[in-house]
């Protein structure tokens, strides 16, 4: 029991736990550095950093399993093909799924009338949520007087 449970972390989860690991505390680093810059170069700085930081984790993790004798006939040169692929597609899954939600969430601003919020407001002074006064103050705001 306790074999297989090291060798599925030592050859999956571990590898997982790492990139995610990596690639949280590079985007974080490298956007505060480069906040004056493009959003654009930010997010490709960070892939860049991200996949050149994966692919020295995918170095250690396969001399580690030959070192542990689990990939004793995988070619390396192959299973960093493959690698660099997944890596590649979870990026552009990710980078998909920001685009989307930021997408959506500009899609669903509700844009409301003055009437709307003065009767939002009438609302709240009615409910006692708001005082006479501060329900005095929000009016001149929205009419502008």
């Amino acid at each position: 029991m306790g074999e297989s449970v090291l060798t599925r972390l030592l050859t999956q989860d571990i590898l997982i736990i790492l990139v995610v690991l990596l690639t949280f505390n590079t985007e974080n680093f490298v956007t505060s550095i480069l906040s004056k810059y493009n959003k654009t170069v930010n997010d490709m700085t960070v892939h860049i950093i991200d996949y050149i930081l994966y692919i020295g984790a995918l170095a250690i993790y396969f001399w580690i399993m030959l070192f542990f004798g689990l990939f004793q006939y995988m070619n390396w040169r192959v299973f960093l093909i493959y690698s660099s692929i997944i890596y590649v597609v979870i990026v552009m899954a990710i980078e998909g799924k920001k685009y989307l939600k930021k997408k959506e969430m500009t899609a669903y601003v509700p844009v409301l009338s003055t009437d709307e919020k003065l009767a939002m407001l009438k609302t709240l002074l009615n409910n006692s949520v708001l005082t006479q006064e501060e329900y005095d103050h929000k009016e001149e705001e929205l009419l502008g007087v």
